[in-house]
């Protein structure tokens, strides 16, 4: 029995004093001050949503795996400020979340996966850190898929790789990951059995439905609470079974005890299962694909290019005038 607790936070969005709305003619670049006054209120604030409604490991609990959702340090909106502003912000607010996370993750003997910037030789990075319980960064996976407002100021990664745990192998899918299901199928072909998918926005619950039970693995969502948006928090089966979810509430937190050895299986008496002695779904899965088939996927793609300086200074103008909006 391999027992672990998937948590995940739904925080709702801190109130930006005008003097940090980089659109407004009152902005003030100030990045000690917007750090003070904000990266780190919103830092303690997916803390303490953690340590208040998140349980303890123990017998009952098993391992405890905690996720925020995308940005917990608060720098998304910045995305829009001048890029030497934004590299400074990163650079300071990655050390303080860094700080605060694995003091956490080590007094509650907890794993902490955390999504914050990060700046890492000499490029930007959406990067998911996950903290073991001694407080040490386990492996981190950098976003590889960016929507355009992102590609102004970060780099995408190139590399879906596995996070292993003491219990099991995770892979992670930040925000947007998710709308690529080739993304979550090459995590589950290397073994993952647990996806995280902190994200600011949702791709709807039937999506994340159907990642988890394509590729027969545990979701674990943890979403930013938006007033009148849908979508909420949740941890999803293998069966792409919701488990439990947070619903429309701010400020909360789901949690549910999975046992990872509690595998995808069809019944005895099914057609598949009979014929083929397999009744481990994704057992069958491996032995049932045809990669030959796949080989578009591989083909390269045209990418899509950020907006140059001119381009950015037009999309501010009209975010100004309420013409565009996240």
């Amino acid at each position: 029995m391999r027992k672990v607790t998937l948590s995940a936070t739904q925080a709702g969005r801190h109130h930006i004093p005008e003097k940090f709305n980089c659109l407004s003619d009152n902005f003030e670049p100030n990045p000690t001050a917007i750090i003070n006054e904000h990266i780190i209120p919103t830092i303690e604030h997916y803390i303490n949503l953690l340590c208040k409604y998140t349980p303890a490991p123990d017998k009952d609990t098993g391992h405890v795996l905690a996720l925020t959702g995308e940005g917990a340090c608060g720098l998304s909106l910045f995305s829009i400020a001048e890029k030497s502003l934004y590299d400074e912000l990163i650079a300071l607010s990655a050390q303080v979340t860094e700080e605060r996370i694995s003091k956490m993750a080590k007094e509650k003997g907890m794993y902490v996966a955390v999504c914050y910037y990060k700046r890492i030789d000499g490029n930007n990075y959406n990067v998911t850190s996950i903290f073991a319980p001694d407080g040490q960064i386990k492996g981190e996976y950098r976003k590889t898929h960016l929507p355009p407002e992102e590609m102004w100021v970060c780099t995408d990664g190139d590399d879906l790789n596995i996070i292993e745990l003491d219990f099991g192998k995770v892979g992670v899918l930040t925000c947007y990951d998710l709308y690529f299901p080739e993304a979550a199928s090459v995590l589950a072909l290397k073994g993952a059995e647990i996806l995280l998918h902190p994200t600011n926005g949702d791709f709807g619950e039937f999506t994340r439905r159907a990642r988890a039970n394509d590729n027969c693995a545990y979701l674990l969502t943890a979403l930013k609470h938006v007033p009148g948006t849908t979508g909420s928090s949740s941890v999803i089966d293998r069966y792409g079974n919701v488990l439990v979810q947070t619903d429309a509430v701010r400020d909360s937190v789901c949690y549910y005890t999975v046992d990872l050895d509690e595998r995808k299986v069809n019944p005895e008496w099914f057609y598949p299962a009979q014929l083929t002695g397999i009744a481990d779904v994704w057992e069958r899965k491996l032995q049932e694909r045809n990669p030959s088939a796949y080989s578009i996927l591989t083909q390269p793609a045209k990418r899509l290019l950020p907006a140059d300086a001119e381009g950015r200074e037009v999309l501010r103008d009209k975010m100004r005038k309420g013409e565009c909006r996240w």
